[in-house]
Order: C-alpha cells, then sequence, then structure tokens
C-alpha cells in the first residue's frame, strides 16, 4: 500500500493506551490510505473527520499541542471567520473537541452552514501498516440523539464502537455527515462542542498506573536546549502506556504504540535518570511475559523476552505471530542490562530478588538457546513465515547486508547482541558477588570473558573496525555499519582497538554532521531515504556517543550530542522523529525527514535526556551510595545547567555545572545531597 500523507508535521496527542494523529488543520482525510484518526488499544476507531465551512475548508494558521492530551488549531476562511478548534483525549479513548467560531466584519451571516464530515473504519495498526491482512469489517452507521454512531464486529466476535454526540445538536446528519446552521452578528461568536465516546463489548477491566514520580528539574542557560528537552520530556510522558497497572514506554505513534521488548528496555535505560520506576515496572511486564514453551509459529523459546505485544482484534487471532512475538535476539541480554543498571540507580536488590526467575530464565536462554549454529554467539534464524528475516534492532529484510548488497542469509549473529550478552553478565556477576554468592559471580565473569573472545571473529583487521554481523557461515560482512557503536556501550571492545572503531564511526562515511548513519554511503546496499540502510536514527546515534564516551572519547560525544541538537532545533516542535533520511549536513541544510516515521518515538524522545547524562558525567552506584561525575562536557554554546532533585538511591542530589570562562572545562560548581550519598568528582580517565 502507499501512504497518500505522511506523517513529518502531524499533531498527536496521546493518554493512556489511546492516541489521535491528524494534519495540522486537525484533518484525518476521508479518502487516500493514511495513518490518521482515533486509535485506542491497536485499533483505530474514527478514521476520517473534515470540518468544513459553507463548503470549504478553513485554512491553517497554526496549530500546537501544548500538553500530551491536548491539541489547539487555529484556522480562518477569509478574513471574516475565525476557527478555533480545541481538542482533549482522555485515558479511555474519549475526545473531546470544541470549535470555537468567530464573525468579524460588519456584515452579518445567516445560516452559516458546518460541517463535520466523520468516517470510521475499525482496523487493526498491522493491517494500516500493512504487515496483516485481516477482512475489513462492515461498518454500521446509526443516527442517534445529538449525533452519529458507528460500530462493527470483528473478525474477533468483539463490538467495537465510536459515538458522537453534538451541542448544540445538527440540524441534519447525513450518514457520517453533521451538519450545523448558525446565524452570527458581526462580533459575535458560536461554539460547536463534540464528544467521541468510545466503546468495546468486552473491554477487559483496565489497571491504573501509578503517577510518575517527580522527575529532576533541569534548567539551563539556553532556551533552545530548554526547549529540546522538554519537548523530549514530553513525549516521554505521553508514551507512558500502562497494562494491568504497571507503566511502559509505548514505543512510537502510530505504529508501535505498544510494548515492545528491545524498544521499551532502552527507552528504560536511557531515562533512568529521570525515572527509574517505569524502568523497574517494564521489567516486571517482560519478566512475566517470557517465552514458556517452543512455538516455532511466534518464535517463542522458553526464557526469551518477547519483541511485541499486540491488543484487540489481531491478537485474537491467528493472522499473524506478531500480535505476541519473540521474534528478537537483542531483547533478553538488554532486559538484563537494565536490570542491572536499575539496581545502580535505585540502590536496591529488591527488583533483582523479585525477578530471580527472569534472570535464571533468561540466562538459560542465552546461554542455551541463542546459538542455533553451535559457534557459541547469539544468532537467529526465523522459523515463523509471518515473522521477521532480521532479529536485531535493524530488522527491516534488507537491513543486515553483505558486502555486495545481499541480505545476509541465517542464521545471522549480529555484532551488537554479543555485546550485550557481555555487558548483562559483567553487570548480573557483580549483583550476585553483592547477594554473597561469589561462585556464580565468578562463573558469569569468566562466561563474559569468553563472549568478549569469540568476539574476535567480527574484527576485520584490513578494514580496521568490527562487522556488523556474520552470515549462515560465519563470514563476517565487510559493510561499514553502526552496529559496533554498540559495542562501545557496552564495554566490550579491547582499549588497544577502540581508537580504530572511533575512526569508523566518526569518519564522514557514517558521520552525517546530523548523526551516525546506519550504513556507510561506500556499501553497495547505501540508501539514505532507507529505512536502515543509510538513515540516521537518534537512538543509535546516542548508543554510539555513550560508547565514545566510555572509552574516554570526551570530543567526540560532545560533538555528536550537539549534532543531535542541531537536528532537533530543525524538527517541528523540536521533537527528534523515529528517524531522518542519511543526507548530509554539506548536502541540505536541514535533516531531511523520512515520510512515515514514528512521532513521537520513545527511545527517539530518550536520546537527548541520555546524552545529557552521559555528558555531564553521571554514573551512579547507588548499592554502594555514591553518585560518581565523571569529566562532564557540554556542547560549545551550552555553558550552564542546574539539575535538582536528582533521585540515586534513597537520596536525591542538587548539581550545578559551569564551564569556566573561555574555555572548554565544564566544572561541577556545586553538589548538595538529601540523603545518604557522597557525590565524587573523577577528571582522568575513562
Amino acid at each position: 500500500m502507499t501512504v497518500d500523507a505522511d506523517l513529518t508535521d502531524s499533531v498527536v496527542l496521546k493518554a493512556g493506551n489511546a492516541f489521535v494523529v491528524t494534519t495540522p488543520a486537525g484533518e484525518a482525510p476521508l479518502a487516500g490510505f493514511h495513518a490518521f484518526g482515533l486509535y485506542r488499544d491497536d485499533c483505530r476507531f474514527l478514521s476520517g473527520h473534515e470540518l468544513r465551512v459553507d463548503g470549504a475548508p478553513p485554512r491553517l494558521l497554526v496549530a500546537a499541542a501544548p500538553a500530551a492530551a491536548t491539541a489547539v488549531h487555529e484556522l480562518t476562511l477569509g478574513e471574516a471567520l475565525r476557527v478555533h478548534v480545541e481538542r482533549t483525549l482522555a485515558e479511555d479513548g474519549t475526545l473531546r473537541e470544541r470549535i470555537h467560531l468567530r464573525r468579524y466584519g460588519r456584515e452579518p451571516v445567516a445560516a452559516l452552514e458546518v460541517e463535520v464530515a466523520l468516517a470510521a473504519d475499525f482496523r487493526p495498526v498491522l493491517v494500516l501498516h500493512d504487515m496483516v491482512d485481516i477482512p475489513a469489517p462492515a461498518v454500521r452507521l446509526d443516527p442517534v440523539a445529538g449525533g452519529v454512531r458507528f460500530a462493527a464486529r470483528g473478525s474477533d466476535g468483539v463490538e467495537r464502537a465510536a459515538t458522537v454526540t453534538a451541542d448544540p445538536a445538527p440540524a441534519a446528519v447525513d450518514g457520517g455527515r453533521l451538519r450545523f446552521a448558525l446565524d452570527l452578528q458581526p462580533g459575535e461568536s458560536a461554539d460547536i462542542a463534540l464528544t467521541y465516546a468510545l466503546h468495546e463489548a468486552s473491554a477487559r477491566p483496565r489497571g491504573q498506573a501509578s503517577a510518575p514520580a517527580p522527575g529532576p528539574l533541569i534548567a539551563t542557560d539556553s532556551e533552545l536546549f530548554d526547549r529540546i528537552l522538554e519537548r523530549s520530556l514530553l513525549d516521554l510522558g505521553m508514551l507512558r502506556s500502562q497494562i494491568d497497572g504497571r507503566a511502559y514506554y509505548a514505543a512510537g505513534v502510530p505504529w508501535y504504540a505498544t510494548l515492545f521488548g528491545r524498544d521499551s528496555l532502552v527507552a528504560g535505560l536511557q531515562t533512568l535518570a529521570f525515572d527509574a520506576d517505569v524502568a523497574a515496572d517494564t521489567l516486571r511486564l517482560l519478566a512475566h511475559r517470557l517465552g514458556t514453551v517452543t512455538d516455532p509459529l511466534r518464535e517463542e523459546e522458553p526464557g526469551k523476552v518477547l519483541h511485541e505485544l499486540r491488543l484487540g482484534e489481531v491478537a485474537a487471532g491467528d493472522a499473524t505471530p506478531l500480535s505476541r512475538y519473540y521474534g528478537t535476539v537483542d531483547a533478553t541480554p538488554l532486559f538484563l542490562c537494565l536490570l542491572c543498571e536499575h539496581a545502580a540507580w535505585s540502590g536496591s536488590l529488591d527488583l533483582f530478588d523479585e525477578l530471580d526467575f527472569a534472570v535464571e530464565a533468561t540466562l538459560r536462554w542465552i546461554d542455551d538457546c541463542a546459538d542455533h549454529d553451535g559457534d557459541g554467539l547469539l544468532d537467529y534464524a526465523p522459523s515463523a513465515p509471518g515473522g521477521l528475516r532480521n532479529q536485531g534492532w535493524k530488522d527491516s529484510a534488507g537491513g543486515v547486508p553483505d558486502g555486495g548488497g545481499v541480505p545476509l542469509e541465517p542464521p545471522v549473529a549480529i555484532v551488537e547482541a554479543q555485546g550485550y550478552a557481555v555487558r548483562a553478565k559483567r553487570g548480573l556477576a557483580a549483583l550476585f558477588a553483592r547477594a554473597g554468592d561469589r561462585r556464580r559471580a565468578e562463573a558469569l565473569a569468566d562466561e563474559a570473558d569468553e563472549m568478549l573472545a569469540r568476539l574476535e571473529r567480527f574484527w576485520l583487521p584490513e578494514r580496521g573496525f568490527y562487522a556488523m554481523a556474520l552470515d549462515c557461515d560465519g563470514e563476517p560482512t565487510p559493510a561499514l555499519a553502526s552496529n559496533q557503536g554498540h559495542l562501545l556501550w557496552a564495554g566490550a571492545v579491547p582499549g588497544e582497538r577502540a581508537h580504530a572503531v572511533r575512526d569508523a564511526l566518526m569518519g564522514d562515511a557514517l558521520n552525517s554532521g546530523w548523526g551516525i548513519r546506519t550504513l556507510a554511503p561506500t556499501e553497495a546496499a547505501y540508501n539514505p531515504v532507507s529505512y536502515h540502510l543509510g538513515s540516521v536514527w537518534p537512538h543509535d546515534t546516542a548508543l554510539v556517543a555513550a560508547g565514545l564516551r566510555r572509552y574516554g572519547y570526551d570530543a567526540e560525544l560532545a560533538a555528536v550530542f550537539d549534532a543531535t541538537l542541531d537536528a532537533a532545533s530543525h524538527a517541528p516542535e523540536h521533537r527528534l522523529p523515529e528517524l531522518f533520511c542519511g543526507f548530509g549536513r554539506t548536502e541540505f541544510a536541514v535533516p531531511v525527514p523520512y515520510p512515515i516515521a514514528c512521532r513521537p518515538q520513545a527511545w527517539a524522545a530518550g536520546a537527548v535526556p541520555f546524552l545529557l547524562t552521559e555528558a555531564l558525567g553521571l554514573r551512579a552506584d547507588a548499592l554502594e551510595g555514591r553518585l560518581a561525575i565523571h569529566r562532564p562536557v557540554l556542547p560549545p554554546w551550552l555553558h550552564r545547567v542546574e539539575i535538582t532533585g536528582l533521585r540515586v538511591g534513597d537520596a536525591r542530589v542538587d548539581l550545578l555545572f559551569e564551564r569556566t570562562r573561555g574555555t572548554d572545562h565544564v566544572a561541577l560548581s556545586d553538589a548538595r545531597s538529601d540523603g545518604d550519598l557522597e557525590v565524587t568528582l573523577h577528571t582522568a580517565g575513562p
């Protein structure tokens, strides 16, 4: 299918598991294939909304979404009529809309006709994303007092409906068209209030997630930076969703507004300094949904962390294994990485103890199930006809190519998954040691070293960097890609090789000037307008930057941070998208949008908070009652950062960072803690 309207400038509202996506003018076109509409629990209830005044569409002046669940659209029809539309979304999917019309000029308007034309299709997100084929339901329209009701019965037997009522009641209802007749004298105004209520015959009881704990307050000397950070945090708050009363970050709107193992875990990692409670709930949600059986259709195996979880009609049938799908090789070690990092920020082993069953199950999967060809590496070999060919984060069909641009044949071992396993086992070794199990700790440390040794198979001495993957014959692809930057983040690169990896990542081939390309332009498969073969992903760039920082490349971290902020400054509402095209800064003066990228996307929204945490060198060890600060750096135009109320264990700390006038040096000027916390400053060494 071809999407008729892109999402670059879309206006998004989200509350709970419901969201709205419209054009800047507030519309969801009645015609064409697009992703605009009103959604809840993976189903689009309303697919069309067009406002017409005397048969004409009002012209957009400005649109804004001042809060996650509120939007305003300022429209005009000539010089004489202003149209102001306000919308508010509730967590149950109820949308309230006020259309305010004000007459200017000297002449009265008699029988001004206002029409709100609506449509509904009740289609699952995966159908709209062209990933599942389910017959379209027959949609019924029934008049109700003051409006109209759309209803359909899905293939799962569930009756879904959207009831639209208006105050004042429409003068006429013609199918899905509500018509109002207004008389306006000069200077007069009138309001039309519409309520869109969603119904589902077998809706499950909705658990209520706890309110987020107050995060740290951050103030800087740059209004631009403050706006970018605020947008990132607002987007994360918007994507904060819940299942059974547990919070998690939905991956992205509109295509991935649900629990994704990899995406939700990475977003949890990025935001530990801002809201560690979401990370804890995400771990609990995934722990209680670990694979329990061997199911080739869903790629499920005992102890494996799921890839994605869908709700609604898709989940009820067998139309696709993607409704509850385990086709991911990296979510399982990332689960353990987040568990270890959560302990470092929370200062408690309580969650580690609570999820001990998941620790054991995931380690067994890594050791016993993740290797399909017996070479000791985590790999994937898809077993589901409707599943994913590639099962790392570059999961498009061609996302892992060889030197000639041909997708690798499975089983495929991607390099970053090995690095995640190294980091996970090292982190668990430290937690087991702290819990008093020295024998287990030593065994895990040895296993991490063995995995580190096996990473030698990915090293390309003739090219001076790591291969992104090995194919079914154990041959490394020589394609230059960003994956190796994740090895730096994982601490899985020997020190003597770090500089070569740094050169590969920061050279002109991968560094676009807006971020790190997924694949270099020198490679046969490169395409800057592709999903994974040359595009720039903010989360990927941020992990690369954090890895460079870990190995002491502070200037490179500052440069990548600066480039990411510059890209955000050009984005609508300063919102970093899921990805943008891979054209370089020398080719275009602004980042080129990828038309159907998710906006907002959780790990894109988490990129700036994560980069700030890394740039300031904040390393929590709350289990030891310490917050270590390593060599703070900032982009050259940012001189002062003040953090108030940073949670580290049971303590809260206020920090002030200031650039020494006329230098690149950023100093920790003040640190005050409320609680038992030692703050240490480290000015040398990685």
